[in-house]
């Protein structure tokens, strides 16, 4: 069984035990609509919000106009996963714990800077619409830390080598290239690894992009280290930093979190997604 359908597996079994009067979501596929055990019903999207913060992040995302993804009602959404885990730590002033995991010392986070769904300013300037991060901050000396959350996903995606996108490379990306291995850098290859390269084309000395996924997702895994050993120049491959789920949550144990609200969300956002902390530090 793939990491994906076990984890699928798990929601369905979850949403059997926690939301026991919902009836299954639909997946539209290829013009049918397709009842699925480990999907929401639309209406119920919400419901996708741990219940410890569900009403403060529910005001969140609608004040702050955080723009939802399509399958956002999907139990293995990585958008919701990113704001169940990075939202109470917002709510709490515990932000600084991520920057202690990343090893990232004396500095603190800027609380005005946080943001999901942060939007590119690379494509913006030109006309495109931008690629977002997952979520984002600075810090008080200007560090700026991206993040690209995975879950369930089996790749990162590609683009089509089209007369478009070509283009898009041809008058934005190709003049952002500079932490990008030289052979890595043409048309063909920043098409084939799209989604990787526009992420990393926001490093720099002063800028990092975090690849953050579940440590039994091995394809993501491999497409982040490639990322981080290959397509990036040496100089720059200590501001890519690959963490997993895993090693996140195992840290966070560590820490005394002062807030009896705080442990019983990160203890709820194990048992959703099924982490389990007995597994390695950063990769």
């Amino acid at each position: 069984m793939s990491f994906q359908d076990e984890i699928k597996d798990w929601l369905s079994d979850y949403k059997a035990n926690h939301f026991k009067h919902l009836k299954n979501g639909i997946w539209k596929y290829r013009g049918k609509e397709i009842p699925c055990a480990h999907i929401l019903p639309k209406e119920n999207l919400y419901d996708n919000l741990l219940p410890e913060y569900k009403c403060e992040l529910q005001d969140y995302i609608e004040s702050k106009k955080v723009k939802l993804h399509q399958y956002f009602y999907h139990l293995n959404s990585s958008q919701a996963m990113c704001l169940n885990f990075f939202y109470p730590l917002i709510k709490e002033e515990k932000l600084q714990l991520i920057l202690e995991f990343l090893n990232i010392h004396n500095d603190s986070v800027d609380y005005n800077s946080v943001c999901f769904e942060k939007e590119s300013f690379i494509e913006r300037q030109k006309g495109y619409r931008p690629t977002s991060f997952d979520f984002y901050f600075k810090t008080h000396t200007n560090k700026e830390i991206h993040f690209e959350i995975k879950y369930t996903e089996q790749d990162y995606g590609k683009a089509k080598n089209d007369v478009d996108h070509i283009g898009k490379y041809d008058l934005v990306y190709q003049n952002y290239c500079s932490v990008i291995e030289s052979r890595y850098s043409n048309c063909n290859d920043f098409l084939n690894y799209y989604q990787l390269l526009r992420n990393v084309i926001h490093v720099s000395d002063n800028s990092y992009v975090v690849f953050l996924f579940p440590e039994n997702n091995k394809k993501i895994k491999q497409q982040a280290e490639f990322a981080k050993s290959t397509l990036v120049k040496p100089d720059f491959q200590k501001n890519i930093l690959n963490c997993t789920w895993e090693s996140l949550l195992e840290f966070v144990d560590t820490i005394n979190l002062d807030s009896p609200r705080l442990v019983k969300q990160m203890d709820d956002f194990k048992a959703k997604y099924k982490i389990n902390c007995n597994s390695v530090i950063n990769v």
